[in-house]
């Protein structure tokens, strides 16, 4: 799974139309910290403060990285792109043995032919952006509607000949959160820092902390069950509401048989809540099937502690469970 905070950040940044530099894994062979595709961001804000986003793996791998671009932001004539073979030895101060290859692009404002701003919404909405540079072109920047692996050519003459075809997918993780009280708001800050897209709903008014309004989908709906029924089936539904009567009728919604079921869904409660739960639902025609997709209690096995913050821990580590083996 990819958190692309960089990417976020690389168009936000585009309109202070001050110099940027990409560094992108485009080739790893052995152990590596960082796969193909891995990519930061970086730049000297106008107060010529050295601002970075995201990460190829930390160490000294990117301390040399780091170090190669800000002398090609610092120097005028620079080269505009280059790439970089890095031998992950104890010569690097690094034991994993692999080797990365790093393609350095420096990307000045006058080079980005377009905003940008109309890709990151298609991204935001699931579309698939392509990102294409080579040692003679500058990157360009694309919406594609077929996905394909990234690509890194070296042509058979020379080494300094090379395309990079780099595609940004789209969050593999999509979560709707019913019920804003504590251990919802501790999952959503869980979240957020691994970049997926939440979208949190609640019947109550003024429920959702304000410094959380602008990063997550939040919405004051007394339709809860609508937005399961219109909610993309590869994603997760997280069932935390404050009223046992609510959950379970958001429970007949999640669960209702469909050709295509929800990747997960989870309530919380305990083992004596999904038993009363189970009785209601196998009254009303559910299978036994069907009732063992349901997650409850959530979470992963071994941790007892029912503070909001470790319940959270729990709970997303058992989301990414499911969405690794569904990648």
């Amino acid at each position: 799974m990819q958190h692309l905070q960089w990417w976020t950040d690389f168009v936000a940044w585009q309109v202070d139309a001050l110099p940027m530099l990409l560094v992108t894994v485009v080739r790893a062979d052995g152990s590596t910290p960082r796969e193909v595709g891995a990519t930061m961001l970086l730049r000297f804000n106008f107060q010529q403060q050295w601002q970075q986003s995201d990460t190829i793996g930390g160490g000294h791998l990117e301390f040399q990285a780091i170090d190669i671009a800000k002398t090609m932001l610092s120097e005028t004539e620079a080269c505009m792109r280059r790439i970089e073979r890095f031998n992950l030895s104890a010569r690097l101060g690094q034991c994993c043995g692999g080797v990365m290859w790093l393609l350095f692009e420096k990307i000045s404002p006058a080079e980005i032919a377009s905003d940008l701003s109309h890709c990151l919404q298609a991204w935001r909405v699931r579309q698939r952006i392509l990102r294409t540079v080579s040692h003679q072109h500058a990157s360009t920047w694309q919406t594609m509607d077929i996905e394909q692996q990234p690509r890194f050519e070296f042509q058979p003459a020379s080494s300094e000949q090379w395309q990079f075809d780099q595609q940004i997918q789209p969050y593999a993780m999509q979560v709707l959160i019913c019920g804003a009280g504590h251990v919802g708001e501790a999952i959503v800050r869980c979240l957020l820092p691994i970049g997926v897209r939440v979208k949190w709903i609640d019947p109550r008014d003024d429920i959702f902390p304000s410094d959380l309004l602008e990063q997550v989908q939040c919405l004051t709906t007394d339709t809860l069950e609508t937005e399961i029924e219109h909610f993309d089936r590869s994603g997760a539904i997280l069932i935390l509401t404050h009223d046992h009567q609510l959950d379970l009728q958001l429970c007949f919604t999640a669960l209702k048989p469909t050709a295509k079921p929800f990747a997960y869904v989870g309530m919380i409660g305990s083992k004596s809540k999904r038993a009363i739960f189970e009785k209601r639902m196998q009254v009303r025609g559910y299978t036994q099937e069907t009732l063992q997709r349901l997650v409850c209690p959530i979470g992963i096995e071994g941790i007892s502690s029912k503070q909001p913050a470790m319940i959270a821990i729990a709970v997303v580590a058992q989301l990414l469970q499911v969405f690794d083996v569904k990648k």
